[in-house]
């Protein structure tokens, strides 16, 4: 299994195990959502849809799964699942998609932005995102991906200073494009 170390953190493939983990984030400890702007929707479903897309959920964790299953140890690597050393707890992940030169999602390889998601809150501000997110972009930058994008959205703050602490600045914003609980906010980009 391909891993990164850190000082309290191991970023490593996913296993088959990590499905069970992530189910429960979608369907118990959802504090998470607030955060994500992928994920707002499930705000917003309930009964069958709910269900349907949880399924959806659970369908893709799982071709996630055996795709990395079947990766070799010197293939590249874009998402980690991020585990605790301490504890071997399973505390969050860093996902990968592409983006357009307009900063949209694409399908088309293109530019690469990053994001991480710590669902566990016993585990938020304990340095934990800086650490794998800059063990990460590291990792990234010697298998030639030379600019780093993440995005997020204006009322993020804790995505926003993270972002900062790493050295990404800002190259990109679109005005009032996110709504959020009947608040208009910005979409922004971030390059390293």
């Amino acid at each position: 299994m391909f891993k990164i170390e850190t000082e309290n953190l191991i970023l490593r493939d996913m296993v088959e195990a990590d499905i069970e983990k992530h189910m429960y984030w979608f369907t118990t400890e959802t504090e998470w959502w607030n955060w994500d702007a992928a994920y707002w929707y499930f705000q917003e479903l309930t009964g069958n849809k709910l269900n349907k897309e949880i399924e959806n959920q659970k369908n893709g964790l799982t071709a996630l799964y055996k795709m990395i299953f079947r990766k070799k140890p010197d293939d590249k690597r874009y998402c980690f699942e991020i585990e605790e050393k301490n504890t071997g707890e399973l505390i969050g992940w860093i996902s990968c998609y592409c983006i357009d030169l307009n900063f949209e999602a694409t399908d088309e390889d293109s530019l690469y932005a990053f994001g991480i998601d710590i669902p566990a809150m016993r585990f938020r501000k304990k340095g934990y995102g800086k650490q794998a997110f800059s063990a990460a972009i590291k990792y990234y930058k010697s298998i030639g991906i030379d600019d780093v994008y993440t995005q997020t959205w204006s009322g993020n703050i804790p995505m926003i200073k993270l972002a900062e602490k790493i050295g990404f600045h800002l190259v990109d914003t679109k005005k009032d494009i996110r709504e959020h609980n009947g608040q208009k906010f910005d979409a922004l980009t971030f390059r390293i």
